[in-house]
């Protein structure tokens, strides 16, 4: 499919175009931080610090806009978990449907896939008449970190 990063900003950039939005430095700046760490998950301070390593006085204002139109126009998805945003890159990514496994001691949020969820969700579209698109799945627990460091704390 896309082999590498300069093709998926091309093709990004031709989405942003084609919805009439002008193609700015500040916006290819976050959408080079997703295309640089395609797995992570961010939230919106370390975002802000990101993309103010690019452009020091990068605004909040400036970013919270850049996001809902990323979100909006599918480029980014959106996840709350908890009572924070994060964020990761939706539009052209080869990440297989997944679940979040978020661990609440320490916050780190890991991804799940199996084939057997895609069969699920398949069997869901398939009963209910209904096509998924998108979905978000999160499993909150404790993490094998924090197992760990609560086994050796009790020692």
């Amino acid at each position: 499919m896309y082999k590498n990063k300069n093709d998926l900003m091309s093709l990004i950039i031709k989405t942003l175009k084609a919805n009439g939005l002008k193609i700015t430095e500040k916006r290819q700046i976050l959408i080079e931080v997703f295309l640089k760490s395609p797995n992570i998950h961010f939230d919106f301070d370390t975002l802000l610090e990101e993309v103010r390593k690019e452009w020091s006085h990068y605004g909040v204002a400036t970013l919270y806009r850049n996001l809902g139109i990323f979100v909006d126009k599918g480029i980014l998805s959106e996840n709350i978990i908890g009572n924070k945003k994060y964020y990761e890159l939706k539009m052209f990514n080869k990440k297989k449907i997944h679940a979040h496994l978020i661990c609440k001691y320490c916050g780190s949020i890991d991804e799940y896939y199996s084939p057997n969820l895609v069969k699920y969700i398949k069997m869901i579209d398939k009963k209910y008449d209904f096509d998924v698109y998108y979905g978000e799945l999160n499993f909150y627990g404790i993490c094998s970190n924090c197992k760990r460091a609560i086994k050796n704390d009790l020692k």
